[in-house]
């Protein structure tokens, strides 16, 4: 096989690298929804029109206007999954500094994103991804697809997965060099739980190590609680859009 034909099947590949529609019930409701909405409302308006019916006019206008507007937000969060999330991955990633062989986790790693973005910067460590594989917080979320992108990625050799509540991590303190989680956290609507959470990947880090969560809400909380253990080295990013809605992202050095 000659060199462009290498390059070729290589890219084919990366092509078929998927990690993962968030929110994907939202995002199908929002985009069909949202876009049965805009024509059910314009149909309306002008049979309402042509029948001098204002009421029903008055109804249909801001029917379409508000699917309009779900549909929209539907498309920015589609981008936000395939497109918006990757460069923003690769902002985290960057910001970490690497030797190459670090012992990494992933809480809550889905389909992969950062794990295996955190795995092709090692060379003889190893990235660890602990997750529930919730359905509702990620389309097809299963190990068998994160081991599947990690065979697309090569980087299948230096990658495990296993099942884990972030609440109670299977490792012994001081495991891990570096610790990533991305749009998690948050998914956990009590405080107490998310506190809990940050008491574990504390536990679980190595003095010296290096955090980075990104997450929607609640990074203040989670900084408030790092400082509550005695960290000093914590800040937050400003607010970026990459990822549709305005997320933060805490970095993060264990003392």
């Amino acid at each position: 096989m000659n060199a462009k034909a290498t390059s070729e099947t290589v890219f084919q590949q990366k092509q078929k690298v998927n990690y993962g529609l968030d929110a994907p019930l939202f995002q199908r409701s929002a985009l069909f929804g949202g876009l049965s909405a805009v024509v059910l409302g314009i149909v309306a308006a002008r049979w309402a029109q042509q029948h001098s019916l204002q009421a029903v006019f008055n109804l249909a206008t801001p029917i379409a206007w508000t699917g309009l507007w779900f549909f929209l937000t539907g498309c920015v969060m589609l981008w936000g999954s395939k497109v918006g999330k990757l460069y923003l991955r690769d902002k985290i990633i960057s910001s970490i500094r690497w030797r190459g062989d670090e012992r990494v986790l992933d809480v809550g790693c889905g389909h992969g994103l950062m794990l295996l973005a955190a795995a092709k910067r090692l060379k003889s460590g190893v990235a660890i991804g602990i997750d529930i594989w919730s359905q509702v917080d990620q389309a097809d979320n299963n190990p068998q697809s994160t081991l599947a992108n990690a065979q697309l990625e090569t980087v299948a050799d230096r990658v495990e997965v296993q099942n884990a509540d972030a609440r109670s991590l299977p490792f012994p303190d001081n495991s891990f060099d570096v610790i990533v989680s991305s749009f998690v956290i948050h998914n956990l609507n009590r405080a107490v739980d998310r506190e809990q959470v940050m008491r574990e990947i504390a536990r679980v880090l190595k003095p010296g190590g290096q955090l980075a969560i990104a997450d929607i809400r609640h990074t203040g909380q989670y900084e408030r609680m790092l400082r509550a253990l005695g960290w000093t080295s914590v800040h937050r990013w400003f607010p970026n859009f990459l990822f549709v809605t305005p997320t933060r992202v805490l970095r993060a050095t264990k003392p």
